[in-house]
């Protein structure tokens, strides 16, 4: 017979698949910290996997690269001390999407500031348009109409 109780998600994810990501994703985490603290290189790498005494880190650029490689000896020896003792290499990988994530906090800064288009510079671009093809014409008469809207507002 089947037994149709209510049962906790705990005891669900201990009994499946999901529970092993879970515990792999929680340790993944954990040496990720610990990469991090070590080498103080919290934007610029992350730690993707760890599979058969290999210790994969994530890179931005090359030069970080060639950074966590002239420290991987001091690494190994840290690594080994407090989280894993079966640790026999690091492999470095360059990913440039990392440094695009990178590029997007550093945007994050201040908005753009649109300095409004003065009726002179309108009157200008309208000028322009009578002499411009067809398609930079239309475009031209957006630009000048924004003046126009801005005054509006």
């Amino acid at each position: 017979m089947r037994d149709h109780r209510p049962r906790t998600t705990a005891s669900l994810l201990d009994d499946s698949q999901i529970g092993n990501i879970q515990q792999r994703a929680i340790a993944l985490s954990k040496l990720d910290k610990a990469v991090k603290q070590h080498l103080d290189c919290s934007d610029h790498c992350r730690v993707s996997n760890y599979r058969q005494g290999t210790l994969i880190i994530e890179t931005a650029s090359a030069s970080w690269s060639m950074r966590l490689n002239y420290e991987r000896n001091n690494l190994i020896r840290k690594l080994r001390e407090q989280l894993l003792p079966q640790l026999a290499s690091i492999e470095v990988k360059v990913n440039p999407a990392l440094a695009a994530v990178e590029r997007k906090q550093e945007d994050k800064a201040p908005d753009i500031v649109q300095k409004p288009i003065s009726p002179l510079a309108a009157q200008y671009l309208l000028t322009t348009a009578k002499n411009a093809p067809d398609k930079v014409k239309k475009k031209l008469e957006r630009l000048a109409a924004l003046a126009a809207n801005k005054r509006q507002e």
